[in-house]
């Protein structure tokens, strides 16, 4: 267009010589041949710029919220008729006045130079005689500094789209009749052009940029980077082969199973050391020992999903520990030296085998394990032992049906080793086959599970172990989960029975305006008969272990507890989680009560009271220190009570 611009200055700039030439020079018949002939190039020349114009690409402006139209002009602006007699002055002065009606204008320009007050005159008188093109088509620029950029100085002032500050650096159209900002209109019958359907939503042009972000600024982007310290790890006790969350690549497998599950041998032995001082008396007797537990862990893996895996108590047996205890007047030392394994499992995924064997990726996914397995489901409330038997899962499944966005299916197969109240001691007694469910669906997750439990002695004592539960937070202020455990089918007398009725808990916690470092909590239990969990070790405590810390076993010294079994009780615990704004530190505050109904529970023939508390706090990465504090009150039995501090060192 620029281009334009100079050869129409420059033909018009010829023409006006030429004229002045003849008109001194040439007179009579001459004169006027001269004149005609003139006026023939002065239309030529007219024509040849228009075409000149037209041989461009369209002038096309920044991209805006909406594409500006130009308005249409009544009629067309005409030059001004040539006229011999005026002088050149006044010749040029009718070539940059040519009329435009001030309300048809979008903005009106302010008195600028003559080139560019005469470019965008014309081309709006364009814009007017051709109406099949009557808005232009406008394409974005380039941005800088997160405003528009318009091609001309004028425009850049004086942006042709309602204001917005984002884009225009709060510059509005400047109105050279009022010597004011003044607002901008587009055309008013333009439906697209009204406030409301202004939406910016789906406008494609270049997104503003801050100013800031135009400049790099080094010390600015290292401060993210300079409080930053190394994070201190505590690794396993004994490493071999590829270190624990260690740098640098991968190193490179052996085809033992197929080249896509490659063999890259490592063992880990890890675990942790605990040990503790407690004084008092729990429901069997006095309680004044010094005790110790070691926890091994030793995981061989093989693939990314295959290992073996061990774990072993040696300080331990039969749920006693080693331990230096007082009986009576005398001091007694006893040793529960045991290596028996504990848990000892082979976990691999039938998809991945499957798949490598036939030298390709895994067809599906079929975790399983194999073994003495330890089974753990919601939260070890339904089940927590480590058992013979084996176990599948189908992961991550989802069902559009039931609105299901992902669910986890376990099987399994338990034929020794478990351990029930049900059975009494007798840990052989029984077998169990089952299946555990655990589903995010209506705006919380479900568990749930059943398991027939098998007695393979006394088929009378066998039953069946149902279970379900929903978690979700109400209104953004409470975190709620209600839980159901239903024992049925034992053929024996209602006396005789040791898994029958049904426990209902309702576990809640408060979400306040620090929902990591003070969070109060409630939960409520009611229990028909005696509701079991499936299998449950004895070191584990009882059903009631997670409603409250005077409810759980500290699984070391014997530290006492109210009553955990739920059978024929209700109650509760009400308390708050206090922790440090670091989260270093924590302070636990308890009530809890029990009530009997029936005479199904000859250990709570009257309430129960409990008040306990609970301080943690780290010595390092890798150790801390627990102190524990509790008193029951029991009706019509002794009360029990209690204090403990513990060292743990975790490897």
């Amino acid at each position: 267009m620029n281009q334009t611009i100079n050869i129409v200055d420059s033909v018009v700039s010829q023409l006006h010589a030429a004229r002045r030439m003849a008109s001194r020079q040439f007179v009579g018949p001459f004169g006027v041949a001269t004149r005609i002939w003139l006026g023939i190039v002065m239309v030529l020349g007219i024509v040849a710029a228009g075409g000149i114009g037209n041989a461009q690409s369209p002038t096309r402006l920044p991209s805006v919220k909406h594409p500006t139209r130009l308005p249409a002009v009544e009629r067309p602006v005409e030059a001004a008729p040539v006229d011999s007699d005026t002088d050149s002055d006044s010749d040029s002065d009718s070539d940059t006045n040519m009329p435009i009606t001030p309300e048809e204008s979008v903005w009106v320009l302010p008195e600028t130079e003559f080139l560019t007050d005469r470019f965008y005159q014309s081309l709006q008188t364009r814009v007017a005689q051709r109406p099949e093109h009557d808005s232009l088509p406008l394409a974005p620029e380039p941005m800088t500094s997160g405003l528009l950029e318009f091609p001309d100085p004028v425009l850049r002032s004086n942006p042709p789209v309602e204001s917005d500050p984002s884009l225009f650096g709060n510059q509005l159209p400047f109105d050279s009749t009022t010597g004011a900002a003044s607002d901008l209109s587009i055309d008013p019958t333009d439906e697209c052009s009204s406030p409301a359907a202004r939406d910016y939503s789906n406008d494609f042009s270049p997104t503003p940029i801050p100013n800031t972000s135009m400049y790099h600024d080094g010390q600015r982007e290292q401060l993210p980077y300079d409080a930053k310290a190394d994070v201190p790890t505590q690794y396993p006790l004994v490493q071999w082969g590829r270190q624990w969350y260690g740098d640098g690549i991968t190193p490179k497998g052996i085809d033992c199973f197929g080249p896509t599950n490659l063999v890259r041998p490592k063992f880990y032995l890890y675990g942790d050391y605990r040990t503790g001082i407690a004084s008092g008396r729990n429901a069997a007797g006095r309680t004044d020992n010094w005790a110790s537990r070691l926890n091994l862990d030793m995981d061989l893996q093989l693939t990314d999903t295959d290992r073996l895996h061990g774990f072993v108590g040696p300080l331990d047996k039969n749920n006693q520990f080693t331990r230096w205890e007082k009986v009576g007047d005398d001091i007694k030392y006893r040793s529960e030296f045991d290596l028996t394994p504990v848990t000892g499992f082979y976990e691999g995924d039938l998809g991945v085998l499957m798949g490598a064997s036939q030298s390709r990726t895994s067809p599906f996914e079929l975790p399983f394990t194999i073994g003495l397995v330890p089974l753990l489901f919601q939260n070890g409330i339904w089940m927590e032992d480590a058992v013979t038997g084996a176990a599948f899962a189908l992961p991550s499944g989802h069902s559009r049906l039931l609105n299901w966005s992902n669910f986890d299916a376990t099987f399994f197969a338990i034929v020794d080793q478990i351990n029930s109240a049900a059975f009494g001691s007798d840990e052989h007694a029984a077998q169990a086959f089952g299946t555990a469910w655990f589903i995010e669906a209506y705006d919380g997750y479900i568990e749930t599970g059943y398991a027939y439990v098998r007695d393979r002695n006394q088929s009378e004592r066998s039953y069946h172990n149902i279970t379900a539960s929903f978690t979700r937070r109400y209104f953004d202020r409470i975190s709620n989960s209600v839980r159901v455990i239903v024992n049925s089918g034992q053929d024996l007398a209602k006396d005789d029975r040791t898994a029958d009725g049904a426990l209902l808990l309702v576990e809640n916690s408060w979400i306040t305006a620090n929902p990591l470092t003070f969070v109060p909590y409630a939960n409520f239990f009611y229990g028909w008969n005696r509701p079991q969990s499936v299998a449950r070790a004895g070191g584990s405590g009882g059903i009631l272990r997670n409603t409250g810390i005077n409810f759980e076993s500290d699984g070391l010294n014997g530290f006492a507890t109210l009553d955990p079994t739920a059978a024929d009780t209700a109650g509760g615990a009400v308390g708050v989680d206090l922790i440090a704004d670091d989260l270093g530190h924590q302070w636990l505050l308890e009530l809890a009560y029990v009530s009997p109904h029936g005479n199904g529970n000859p250990a709570v023939p009257a309430d129960q009271f409990a008040a306990g508390t609970r301080y943690q706090m780290p010595l390092t990465n890798a150790t801390l220190l627990r102190f524990d504090l509790m008193y029951g009150w029991r009706g019509e039995l002794e009360d029990v009570y209690g204090t403990r501090m513990e060292y743990r060192w975790k490897f």
